[in-house]
């Protein structure tokens, strides 16, 4: 069974917490009042069925549910190490939310020379109204080469599920193919 590290980051106030828990089927109690995030929560689950290359693995999930507000910023490098995914969440009926992505984007991103192919983005439509937005046009350029997944954890719940098991499919394929090349180099080095 591999593991896999991933973070879900954004503003605060984005829904990055109740996507969480609805993904590792938390039942932690939720009264509905917004509780801003303190650092860090880990939670831990199991997904069975992931199709990587018509393969189905197994995977043990460590989701990294990261506070969205910057007196945290002076953990951000220990939140990233030995992360092999990034889930970007924003409301995108919030304007000052996509200007925020980006600079987290390119603080664990760009600077940390992390692979954009490990990284999607939630555009979390926490209000019936924000199915009208064009969420796409909120973000910058820097988010062109990044997948884009508008969610809705109340009306499609489901869906929300494969696209992150989706998600969760690429970043192991790719850490297989990584892998299997690793194996391979050292192979021919011994051959030689």
């Amino acid at each position: 069974m591999y593991k896999l590290k991933i973070l879900i980051i954004g503003p605060c106030a984005s829904g990055k917490t109740t996507i969480a828990n609805f993904l590792s089927d938390a039942t932690e109690n939720s009264s509905g009042e917004y509780r801003p995030t303190q650092g860090v929560r880990i939670l831990e689950f199991e997904t069975q069925n992931l199709n990587v290359n018509n393969r189905y693995l197994k995977a043990e999930v460590e989701l990294w549910d990261c506070s969205g507000d910057h007196k945290f910023e002076a953990c951000w490098p220990a939140l990233q190490r030995d992360t092999q995914g990034i889930v970007f969440v924003y409301n995108p009926s919030s304007p000052e939310h996509g200007r925020e992505l980006e600079l987290l984007y390119n603080y664990y991103v760009t600077q940390t020379s992390f692979s954009h192919k490990n990284c999607v983005v939630f555009a979390n439509q926490k209000q019936a109204a924000d199915k009208d937005l064009k969420y796409s046009s909120k973000l910058s350029s820097t988010f062109s080469r990044v997948p884009q997944i508008s969610v809705s954890v109340e009306e499609s719940g489901n869906r929300l599920r494969a696209d992150f098991n989706n998600f969760l499919a690429s970043v192991l394929g790719g850490l297989r193919d990584r892998s299997e090349q690793e194996e391979l180099n050292i192979i021919n080095m011994q051959a030689t």
